[in-house]
This record gives C-alpha cells, sequence and structure tokens, in this order.
C-alpha cells in the first residue's frame, strides 16, 4: 500500500507540495499495480491527468489504483484514487483522482533450450516511447504544413517513418495525435517543477528562476505551442478536456510558488489560484505573439516579462509619511 502518515501530510501541506506529492504517489501506485499484475519490461508513463476533489485535512493519504483498460491494450491507464483517512472508522474523503497512463513492453516468452546450435538473441524492438516521439515528430511537421485539418495519416506515418497499421498501434485516432503533442511537450517543463527546487528558499528568486525555465521551454517548443493552440477547438471534447487537466495541473505548479510567497510574507496577499492562470498565460505571450515581438531580443522580453510579473506579486513597501 502507498501512503504517507498525518505528520507527513501536515508537513507537505505547510510547505505547499501536496498536490505534487499526490501525483508522484499516484503513479507509483499504479506503476506498481501494472507490474504486479502482469509481466512487463519498461512501464514508460506516457499521461497524466489529476482532478482535485475535496480539501484536504488532517490524517494519512493513501493511492488505491485500479486498472480502466482492456488487458490487451498497449496502452494501459489506471484510475488512482488519493484518500484520507478521517478521525472516525467510515470517514473518509477522496482528495484527488489521477489517471496515469502506461506505454508498455511485453516480457519475451522464454524459449526452451534447443539441442540445436543456439540463435543469437533477438534484439528488443524500439520502445514505445521512441515510436511515439518519432509519430510526435512526424506529426508536428505535417500538421505545420498542411494544417490538421488537411493532415492525412498516411502523410503523418511515412513523415514518422513507420507504416499505418505500425503507428496505429500506437494511437488511437487522428484526434489524438493533438493530445500526443501536448504531453510530450509539456512533460519536460512539468517534470522541471517537479524537482523540486522551486520550493527551496525565498519565493521570489523560486518564482524568477521558474520563469527563466519556463521562457527557456517556449523557445524550445514555440512552434509546438502555437499549433496545440490553434487545434484544440479540433480535439474531441475528451481529448480537450485531457489537455485542459494537464493546464490546470501545470499551473497548478504555478500556483504553489505564489502560495509560498505569500506565506513567507514576500508576495501580498492574492488570490493565488487567479494569479497563476495569468501569469500563465503571460508567459505564453512570447510563443503567441512572436509574430509581433519576436523582432525584440529574448533577454529584453525575459527581463520585461519577469519586470511586469514580480512588480504585480512582491510587496510593496508602504509610502513613508511625510512630516
Amino acid at each position: 500500500m502507498f501512503l504517507y502518515s498525518a505528520a507527513q501530510v501536515d508537513e507537505f501541506i505547510n510547505k505547499s507540495q501536496l498536490d505534487g506529492v499526490c501525483v508522484a504517489l499516484a503513479i507509483d501506485a499504479a506503476r506498481e499495480e501494472l507490474r504486479r499484475l502482469g509481466d512487463t519490461l519498461h512501464p514508460i508513463l506516457v499521461n497524466t491527468s489529476a482532478t482535485n476533489l475535496a480539501t484536504p485535512g488532517q490524517g494519512q493519504i493513501e493511492a488505491q489504483a485500479i486498472r480502466m483498460s482492456p488487458e490487451d491494450s498497449l496502452l494501459t491507464s489506471y484510475r488512482v484514487s488519493i484518500v484520507q483517512a478521517g478521525h472516525n472508522p467510515g470517514e473518509a474523503a477522496t482528495l484527488m483522482e489521477v489517471t496515469c497512463t502506461f506505454s508498455v513492453e511485453a516480457q519475451l516468452a522464454e524459449t526452451p533450450k534447443s539441442t540445436q546450435a543456439e540463435k543469437p538473441p533477438r534484439a528488443l524492438s524500439d520502445t514505445a516511447e521512441e515510436r511515439r516521439r518519432q509519430i510526435f515528430e512526424g506529426a508536428c511537421k505535417v500538421i505545420a504544413k498542411h494544417g490538421f485539418g488537411n493532415a492525412s495519416m498516411r502523410e503523418i506515418a511515412k513523415t514518422s517513418g513507420l507504416s499505418v497499421p505500425l503507428m496505429y498501434k500506437y494511437i488511437k485516432d487522428k484526434d489524438d495525435i493533438l493530445h500526443l503533442i501536448t504531453t510530450m511537450c509539456m512533460q519536460d517543463i512539468i517534470d522541471f517543477f517537479d524537482t523540486g527546487e522551486l520550493f527551496i528558499g525565498p519565493a521570489d528568486q523560486n518564482l524568477e528562476k521558474a520563469v527563466d525555465r519556463y521562457i527557456d521551454y517556449i523557445g524550445e517548443n514555440r512552434r509546438y505551442i502555437n499549433l496545440v493552440y490553434s487545434e484544440t477547438r479540433s480535439m474531441s471534447a475528451e481529448n480537450r478536456a485531457r489537455v485542459f487537466d494537464m493546464e490546470r495541473e501545470f499551473m497548478g505548479r504555478w500556483k504553489g510558488i505564489l502560495d509560498k510567497g505569500v506565506e513567507q510574507k514576500v508576495f501580498r496577499p492574492m488570490n493565488t489560484e487567479l494569479m497563476a492562470n495569468y501569469l500563465y498565460f503571460l508567459c505564453n505571450v512570447w510563443s503567441l505573439r512572436h509574430w509581433s515581438i519576436g523582432k525584440f531580443p529574448e533577454s529584453e522580453i525575459r527581463t520585461s516579462l519577469k519586470a511586469l510579473i514580480m512588480d504585480g506579486v512582491l510587496v510593496r513597501a508602504a509610502p513613508s509619511k511625510k512630516s
């Protein structure tokens, strides 16, 4: 069973880290359940989405994983409930539900020994993660050239270096490609936020580090970000909701930094969830308005964005009284 004690939960709440901890706990629980139920090699996490359901209180939390996908699926999904125990038996609250999706590679069956000369060992096929990376890169090229509506699956497969049937082993349909692009783009920046580096030390320095890293991320992924923004309306309601869940999950990281700054009295009292949304979109101006502001050096964009953000959140010194 995967759990944290009541004392640990209190500490996570005080450090504004509980959301990230719950997601990490859910991933560990899902991965262990995956390994327990079947022989697999290298379960690769390809997506998580989390929904907060209740306000945390006092008491230990535990993760309970339930498999959602068919047993023969190449993409295996688990729904993990993060449950907090109450003071009395039977009093428990589900704080969060996390969907964890893995790409799995089946364990090769052992072949019986033979009296014939042994054959060379079979090479393992490319991992699902590598295949999805190929699809991601190929799809971005084709969609950027033709637009999502005019991009054909055949051309995406060809550009990805895969056959159409093979590509369909790793994605469900054309709509799923946009979700793949979003996931592949955002995972690196989410992983950076989840190192915990941004929750150590003064909150104002952490916020500046976060803005710097996010500007770096936008510079590396600008064409993908613009693609997702322009084509979100083309997604199914299900995939659009999954993208929005991922964005909300990411904004929760910004909110954690702001919460810490308010707690440290470095940032002014504010609605940190609302401010996290403003901050997230403000940074994306570097991507979405690049056609207009791309003529300015990145260093100037970075400096002006940080000045605008910090001026909006820092505690202002009280004006001196004139005698």
